[in-house]
Parts: C-alpha cells; sequence; structure tokens
C-alpha cells in the first residue's frame, strides 16, 4: 500500500506542478538568455554608435559649409571742447551717436590632400564595426555554451531524481515483501523495522536530489538572467544523447582529429577572427600616423562676406576670399610620432596574443579530448559494474528469501546498484559536456 500511495502522491504532484510550469526547451533557452544579455545590449548600442562613427568619416570627405550672421551696435559718447588750429580757438559741441554693423558670412573648406589618411580613416571605422560585430557573436557564443551546461546540469539532477525515486519504491516493495514474510513466520519484526529505517534513508535522499534539481534549475534561470521564482520544467524529449557504447565511440571517432579541429577553430572562433581584426586595425592605424607624419596636408577654404550699417545696402559691400592652406608638421613635441610608435607596439603586443591563444586553443582542445576519452572509459566500467551489481542485488534478494542470507545483504547490494546508476548518469553527462565543449572550442558549436 505503502507503494502505491508514494505512486500515486508522485503523479499527482507532478500533474498539478507541471500544469503551472513554464516549459523550456535547448531553442527557447538560448534564445531567452540572448534576449535578456546585458552584454550583448551593451554590444548592440555599441556597433549603433559606431555605424555613427562611419557615417561621419565619410562626411570628412566632403566640404563643411558654415553660414553665420551678426548684428552690433556702438554708441558713441563725448564730451565738447575747445581745439587750436593755427592760434584759433575751435569749440567742439558734445556729441552722442549711434552705428549699427550687420554681417552675413558663408564659408566652407575641404581638404584636398593628406596622403589619403581620410580614407584609411573610413576604413578604420568600417574594421572596427566589424569587429564589434565579431565580439558581439562571441559573447553570443559563449552565452550559448553556458546555457548548454546548465540546461543539462538540470537534466542530470532530473535523473538522478528519477532513479532515486525508482529505489525509493523498490526499497518500498522490498518493506511490503518482508512484512508479508513476517505474517507467515519467515521472517521476524526486526528485519520490518531495519527495512523501514532504509525507506526512510531512500526518502531523504529522494527530498535531497529533488532540492538539488530546483537549485539547478535556479542556476539556470540565473543563465538566462530571468526570473528565478518562476515555476519551470525543461522539455528535452526531442534531444537525441548518445547511450550505448557504440553510440559513444561514434563521438569520439567523431572527435578525433585533433589537427582538423584546431584549424576549424582558427576558421571559425569568434575570438581567434576579433584578435586577427585588432591586428589589422592597428595596422591601419599605423598607415594613418605614418601619413600624418610624412605627408602634408592641403586644403581649400572659400568665404563670402557681406556687411552694411543698414540692412537695406547688404549686398552694396561684399567680399569673396577663397585659397589654399599648406600645411605640414615640423615639430610637434614628438606627438604625431608617438602616434606611430605605439601603433607598431600595439601590433607587436597583439601579434603574440594571436600566437598565445593559438597555443591555448590547442591546450583545452586536447584536454578536453582526454576528458572526452576518460568519460567514455568511466562508462565503460560502470556498464560492467552495474552488470555484476544486478545479479548482487538478484542473489541477496533470492538468499534473502530462502534465509540464506540477510537484509543487510540486500540492502548494501541495493544501495551500491543505485550508486552505480547515479555515476552513470553523472558520467553520461560529463561524456557529453566534454562533446559539447569540444563543439564548443572548435566553434562547431550549433542550437
Amino acid at each position: 500500500m505503502r507503494k502505491i500511495f508514494v505512486l500515486i502522491f508522485i503523479f499527482t504532484l507532478s500533474v498539478g506542478y507541471l500544469s503551472a510550469q513554464e516549459v523550456y526547451d535547448l531553442t527557447k533557452s538560448v534564445n531567452t538568455a540572448l534576449q535578456n544579455s546585458t552584454a550583448v545590449s551593451t554590444f548592440q548600442n555599441n556597433i549603433t554608435l559606431q555605424k555613427f562613427n562611419v557615417k561621419s568619416s565619410y562626411g570628412d570627405l566632403i566640404p563643411t559649409l558654415n553660414f553665420s550672421g551678426q548684428w552690433s551696435r556702438n554708441n558713441t559718447d563725448s564730451k565738447g571742447g575747445t581745439i587750436y588750429q593755427n592760434g584759433i580757438p575751435i569749440a567742439i559741441p558734445d556729441n552722442n551717436t549711434t552705428a549699427d554693423n550687420f554681417s552675413l558670412g558663408l564659408n566652407s573648406s575641404m581638404t584636398l590632400f593628406n596622403g589619403l589618411a581620410n580614407y584609411e580613416s573610413i576604413d578604420l571605422q568600417k574594421k572596427s564595426l566589424a569587429s564589434l560585430y565579431t565580439d558581439l557573436e562571441k559573447t553570443r557564443y559563449d552565452i550559448i555554451m553556458s546555457v548548454y551546461q546548465r540546461f543539462f546540469d538540470v537534466i542530470k539532477k532530473d535523473k538522478i531524481v528519477e532513479t532515486n525515486n525508482n529505489n525509493l519504491l523498490t526499497s518500498i516493495d522490498q518493506l511490503n515483501k518482508i512484512k508479508e514474510y513476517v505474517n507467515v513466520g519467515k521472517k521476524t519484526k526486526s528485519d520490518v523495522y531495519k527495512q523501514d529505517v532504509q525507506v526512510g534513508q531512500n526518502e531523504l535522499t529522494v527530498v535531497t536530489s529533488k532540492n538539488d534539481f530546483e537549485k539547478s534549475k535556479v542556476d539556470f534561470l540565473t543563465t538566462l538572467n530571468d526570473d528565478v521564482t518562476k515555476s519551470i520544467t525543461i522539455d528535452y524529449g526531442k534531444m537525441a544523447f548518445p547511450l550505448t557504447l557504440e553510440e559513444l565511440r561514434t563521438v569520439i571517432q567523431k572527435n578525433s582529429n585533433f589537427e582538423g579541429l584546431v584549424q576549424n577553430a582558427l576558421k571559425t572562433r569568434y575570438d581567434y577572427s576579433s584578435a586577427k581584426q585588432n591586428i589589422e586595425i592597428n595596422e591601419t592605424k599605423l598607415s594613418i600616423a605614418k601619413k600624418n607624419l610624412y605627408f602634408p596636408n592641403l586644403s581649400a577654404f572659400g568665404t563670402y562676406n557681406w556687411s552694411s550699417n543698414n540692412l537695406n545696402s547688404m549686398d552694396k559691400n561684399k567680399v569673396l576670399s577663397y585659397g589654399l592652406t599648406l600645411s605640414y608638421p615640423i615639430l610637434q613635441g614628438f606627438k604625431t610620432d608617438l602616434n606611430r610608435q605605439a601603433a607598431e607596439v600595439n601590433i607587436k603586443q597583439k601579434q603574440e596574443d594571436i600566437a598565445k591563444l593559438e597555443k591555448q586553443i590547442r591546450s583545452d582542445l586536447k584536454k578536453s579530448i582526454y576528458d572526452l576519452e576518460s568519460a567514455y572509459k568511466q562508462i565503460e566500467i560502470l556498464d560492467r559494474n552495474i552488470i555484476s551489481a544486478e545479479q548482487d542485488k538478484i542473489l541477496s534478494e533470492e538468499n534473502f528469501r530462502i534465509g540464506y542470507g540477510t537484509l543487510l545483504d540486500v540492502q548494501v547490494a541495493t544501495t551500491n546498484l543505485n550508486n552505480l546508476y547515479i555515476n552513470r548518469i553523472n558520467a553520461l553527462y560529463n561524456f557529453v559536456l566534454s562533446q559539447k565543449q569540444i563543439e564548443y572550442l572548435s566553434g562547431q558549436l550549433k542550437y
């Protein structure tokens, strides 16, 4: 009866609980994480700003045109007096005059030649924009991997809960059998009490594993930057996991070409592409710095002004000016040359960084392949142990039934088998995560 009650309780709780939960599959999980990511939104804002910088760099190629207007009034107030001219006194009366001054002007300027640095500035802004797009994709890629890790962790904890539930039901079934044995005089009451204690321990194990499962969902929602208080369920019914040793060997064989994985990573990984783009950006900065250092700047200008003391006569006094301006930096406190030197140092540093990144890619991929092989070997050994443990459990139960063995033998065999089942779940999902880690490191991770 206890087994039936537990089954009904679990089923009723699951149906009522799941009906109020929001369902997350892998695609929805990834999309939610990308949509809620502040890092992604920051990059998107930076991309919008950088597009304005690209537009502004194009604007440096066209002439500037400015309109100006001015009005001023001069008030002159002077006291009269007497002046002498050839000894003759002349009286000067008091003077108070007001004069207006109106002026309008148009002025324009344009860079004609600066070693084509202005065109390279456009190229620099475009490369900076492309680099931001690459960094955005790198951020998305990292988020996807984080979602995979948390998503699989929830699945693993769910499987552990299921295994512990099955073990609890098995122990309840064993308790019921012992009670029947007691009723027919084949066993003593002490066996009932011992098994009841085992059932209680298994119930605690189920509760603990369920709490771990719920905490894994909190971590999952945190990764999605979502509301951690919402009730969710993970839908992984359509996902195909390698379960048999043959399927696991196929995965290992697929990821056995180390050099192929490395070359694919160098072609497709966003952090490696970003590192190469940073070198190109600094090479463009170096080229601009050299042009500013070695080439003169030639620009054209023009102004057209109207001025008068009266608005009605503005067109009577007009001045048109135009010309060329040539400038060349001779001595600016080494500021111009400093830009060139800084760009050269940055290029050297970025080249060292990309070489270091390539070594890191090789190291990480090699270790992940070893992790994959270790997980496979662990599963292979666990499968052997499980076969042996299943036979031990059957034998111990039969020996206990006929009075040859003890209840402790049954409990130990059952516990060992359940632990092996859980260890296989952990090993299997470690294998799957190692597989995803290799896909991530080699630039093949998809969703």
